[in-house]
This record gives C-alpha cells, sequence and structure tokens, in this order.
C-alpha cells in the first residue's frame, strides 16, 4: 500500500500529471490518496468564515467550477459542497470555522476521484480526533478501527481519495492545523500499514534551506525522523510538525518529490546525510552545524541549536551561513565571518564526503 498526498499547488499546476501518477501506482500496488485545497483557497474560506461575506465564497466556487472544467469534469459534481458553501449548518460557532474551512479539501476530492474514478472518503468519519478546533490531533488507536472504510473502497477496484486536513470530533469536522494534510497522509499511511508516504509538491523533496529564498540551497537525500522533526517545529514548511512526530512515532517511511515530472529528492526514515539544514521561525534554527555563532542559545541537542536572532537578521544570516558552509562564494567568507563569527574550516569539518543534488528515480520502492 502506497499513500499520495498531493498539496494544493500541485493539485491547481499540476493536475493531470498528479493523476497519472496515481493511477501508474494503481497498476502494480494499491494505493490511496490525500490531497489539499487548491493553493489559496483556505485563506480564501479563512475571510469568508470570519466575515461571511458572500464574495469569498463566490470567488472559492467559481474557482473550483473553473478548475473541473478546465481538466474535463462536470462541476454539477460539485453541487452538495457549494451548497454546504453558501449555506453552513447552524451548528456552533467555534465548529463553524472549520466546518467552512473543510469544503475546500472536499471540493479538490471530489474532482480528484472523478480523475482516477475513485471514492471520496469523508475524514471525520475515518479519523477520529480530539483537541482544539483549528489544530486538531488524530486518535490514532481509535481510527486504526475505521481502517475498514477504506479497505471496502479498495476491494471494490476503486482508489480511496481522502480531503486531507480534517477529523472528527463529537459529531463535528475538526481541521488538523496548517498543513494539516500531510498529518492525514501519516495518519492514514499507518492506520493501513502502508510501505511509503509520498508527499507530493512543487518542489523535488527537502533542501538544505528554503529553495524560494536561498536559490543555491541544497537537496538532501536523507533526513532522519529526528531532524524533520526538529526541523518543522522551527519553521520548515516541507512537512507539519505533527505530521513529523507520528512519522517518527510509528517509523513510517516517507519520500518527498515534485508531482511535475514525478522527480523524487528525499527520505525521512531513520538514515540521514547528516547536511546541514537551516530554518527560521522564531529563532534561527541550525541542524548538523557544529559552528556557533555570536546570539544567545535559546536550545539545542545533539546535532542542533536554536539561536535567539532578530527577525530582520535570520535569512540574511542564512544565507551567508549557506555560502559558507557549502563555498557557493568565497569571497563572502570573511563578510560572513565578521557579521556571524564563522569558522570556515570548522563548519566544513565532516561535509566534505556528502553527494549533492542526489534524486531519486520515477520508479518507487
Amino acid at each position: 500500500m502506497i499513500v499520495l498526498k498531493f498539496g494544493g499547488s500541485s493539485v491547481k499546476n499540476d493536475f493531470n500529471e498528479a493523476v497519472s501518477l496515481t493511477k501508474s501506482i494503481f497498476e502494480e500496488k494499491e494505493v490511496a490518496v490525500v490531497v489539499s485545497a487548491l493553493k489559496g483557497v483556505t485563506d480564501t474560506l479563512i475571510k469568508y468564515a470570519e466575515t461571511f461575506n458572500t464574495k469569498y465564497a463566490i470567488e472559492v466556487a467559481e474557482s473550483y467550477v473553473r478548475f473541473a472544467r478546465a481538466n474535463g469534469i462536470d462541476p454539477k459534481i460539485l453541487s452538495p459542497y457549494l451548497r454546504e458553501l453558501f449555506n453552513p449548518p447552524p451548528i456552533p460557532r467555534e465548529a463553524l470555522k472549520d466546518h467552512i474551512l473543510s469544503i475546500g479539501e472536499l471540493l479538490s476530492a471530489t474532482i480528484f476521484a472523478e480523475a482516477v474514478d475513485g471514492q471520496v472518503i469523508y475524514p471525520w468519519e475515518l479519523f477520529s480526533a480530539y483537541g482544539k478546533f483549528g489544530d486538531g490531533f488524530i486518535d490514532i488507536k481509535k481510527s486504526k478501527r475505521n481502517a475498514k472504510i477504506i479497505r471496502e473502497i479498495i476491494d471494490t477496484g476503486k482508489i480511496p481519495v481522502v480531503p486531507g486536513f480534517i477529523g472528527g470530533m463529537d459529531g463535528y469536522r475538526i481541521t488538523l492545523g496548517r498543513g494539516g494534510s500531510d498529518y492525514s497522509a501519516v495518519a492514514l499511511g499507518v492506520i493501513l500499514n502502508s510501505e511509503l508516504v509520498a508527499i507530493m509538491s512543487d518542489v523535488e523533496g527537502i533542501f538544505t534551506a528554503d529553495p524560494k529564498l536561498v536559490p543555491s540551497a541544497r537537496l538532501i537525500p536523507y533526513l532522519s525522523y529526528e531532524e524533520a522533526l526538529v526541523a518543522a517545529k522551527h519553521g520548515m514548511k516541507a512537512i507539519q510538525w505533527k505530521a513529523a512526530e507520528l512519522a517518527k512515532e510509528e517509523r513510517i517511511l516517507m519520500l518527498f518529490g515534485k508531482t511535475n515530472n514525478w522527480r523524487m529528492g528525499t527520505v525521512i526514515s531513520d538514515r540521514t546525510s547528516r547536511m546541514p539544514l537551516m530554518t527560521y521561525k522564531d529563532g534561527l534554527l541550525l541542524i548538523n552545524v557544529e559552528e556557533e555563532l555570536g546570539y544567545r542559545i535559546i536550545d539545542e541537542g545533539p546535532f542542533w541549536r536554536l539561536y535567539d536572532v532578530p527577525r530582520d537578521e535570520g535569512m540574511r544570516i542564512i544565507r551567508e551561513l549557506h555560502k559558507v558552509i557549502f563555498g557557493d562564494v568565497l569571497s563572502m567568507l570573511q563578510e560572513s565571518r565578521k557579521h556571524v563569527g564563522i569558522n570556515r574550516h570548522k563548519v566544513r569539518k565532516g561535509f566534505e564526503h556528502m553527494t549533492f543534488n542526489q534524486s531519486f528515480s520515477r520508479k518507487f520502492y
């Protein structure tokens, strides 16, 4: 069993590739799919849930109708959820926002299921959740009892398609926090005892820094569960921290790849490449970098340090540090050392043996 998760960018921009990949794997293995809302839709739904200004609901509805038509799918299949969008149920206000936010994933899943001859699984029936609205947690033990819902669909020869980001709590829908579709995918992998959970997006995998901010960032072939969890908790956007934590607890093999051209780049497992990884959220996190910077250490572990760095300094330091470690611009070394106290030789020690830009073939293991 393979679990595929397609993010909002993949669903929106690489829909045909995502459908083809799903069908290709289904020819050889059982597969289940988790999908996100189209990129940007959740933000629009938040505005709608907070203001009840129907212009936001219209914007979401029109975007999905256009998307369905562009992919040769009759938008009439979206009608139940569009009616729900414009006429939400009379439920407590704290539950209503999550109910509205769930509609984006439901619309995506409906279209995707139609394209792959699959069937939508209601996530509130599959994932038993707890916690507070907007930031739910999945009760894996209870959710395992619901695995038969998926198995029954697979036995009919159809592909189960699960809207991500959503669980069920006390009869209501509860969302799982930003990036919650990653969490849904790992949870699905656990309850189905999957051999692999593949997180497909618009980038090849996990990089030494955010490639959108650091163009010279290097692809990391192998990241350990612990490295992924620490990085996810401190600003790495490739995976939600709840997903990383569950993968670590359950030892779920994860593969990160790019939907377009099916390029696979990073595996999360017990194995590590011991490559540097830098993130910034509420402080500068350095993984597998031994050098101390000239800032206060907030927290640290056996292979990482979290520094208290001013918000306007974080990304500049990451860019400069990255250039020092990987030798991209040697002329920056002296300037970088002056700014952040970096010892070039100490930082590079232990990294000379690495092979960068390793990527995986289109074949799944």
